[in-house]
């Protein structure tokens, strides 16, 4: 980890990606560099490129660092290296191009890092079936004072619910305070449908347990029960990929994990690090790595 405040430091190349001011303090509080992120991008990029290879990516720099505000950047930025793949969409908004930068190899995970860009979000479809998802998400977003076993409780009620539908799912932190309950899917669906699907599977859970989850989105209304997000089964939305690093305190990390981890005791949202995700990794494998050989269909209706 870098000396506090030391910033001019001369730059380094990390999986071919020159790394300007590689002691820049991006957690401060953590005494966490941009070397520190470049280099846990560098290690993890052969897993993590499993789910986030030839898909368009959302950036969330912060330039000065995360002590100051970051902000969303869907188009390549001025200055980004010629070499980095990109997509093209129309925006529906304005009606004017936006290149998106594809994740494609280690050096794109790395570039991430020199642009002050911690979190890698990530598309539900790949470029070349972009209408075509083939993940599913449930995304779980507890209120600030909900019990962690509430959003336990809830994601394996998500799980069993799919399970009857004959899906299989998989459970990965949020890395902020909940959990997303992956699908993975073969691409044949139009997101359209698999957002209806994953309406109804939150509606009906919320009409069993609606003490403890909820569809309402405003916070008002939900009170401390479970937020179940659908909304992000949609045709340009992101979810934070597999293995991110998040811009929070401690840089934790979106960690896939088993389902019987969820009633552990110490498990939160943000329990894996960037600085405990390389002995996590070692001690239990890729847990989201037996997805891959399933491609679902959802249920006729």
């Amino acid at each position: 980890m870098a000396a506090r405040g030391a910033e001019r430091s001369a730059p380094e190349t990390i999986a071919g990606v020159t790394i300007t001011h590689p002691d820049k303090l991006l957690w401060a509080r953590d005494g966490i560099a941009k070397r520190d992120l470049a280099a846990y991008q560098a290690w993890i990029a052969p897993v993590m490129l499993r789910y986030a290879a030839g898909r368009p990516l959302t950036l969330r720099p912060f330039p000065r660092g995360l002590d100051q505000p970051g902000f969303y950047l869907k188009d390549k930025p001025k200055g980004a290296p010629p070499w980095l793949q990109t997509y093209t969409e129309t925006a529906e908004s304005t009606g004017e191009p936006i290149d998106f930068i594809v994740a494609a190899d280690a050096r794109t995970l790395v570039w991430l890092a020199q642009f002050n860009a911690p979190e890698v979000h990530t598309w539900l479809s790949t470029v070349d079936r972009p209408d075509l998802p083939d993940w599913a998400v449930m995304d779980l977003d507890p209120g600030d004072d909900t019990p962690w076993d509430w959003v336990a409780r809830s994601a394996l009620a998500v799980r069993e619910t799919l399970a009857a539908e004959g899906l299989e799912s998989f459970a990965k932190l949020s890395g902020s305070s909940g959990v997303h309950v992956m699908v993975p899917l073969e691409p044949i669906h139009p997101y359209d449908s698999v957002r209806r699907f994953m309406e109804r599977v939150a509606e009906r859970l919320e009409a069993w347990h609606g003490d403890v989850v909820t569809t309402q989105y405003h916070t008002r209304e939900r009170g401390r029960r479970v937020l179940f997000d659908y909304a992000q089964n949609a045709h340009g939305k992101n979810t934070v990929c597999a293995y991110s690093v998040r811009a929070s305190p401690g840089a934790p990390v979106s960690a896939p994990i088993g389902w019987e981890e969820l009633h552990d005791p110490l498990m939160r949202s943000t329990r894996f690090t960037l600085g405990t995700m390389r002995e996590r990794l070692e001690a239990v494998g890729d847990l989201l790595e037996p997805a891959l050989k399933l491609r679902q269909r959802l249920p006729e209706r």
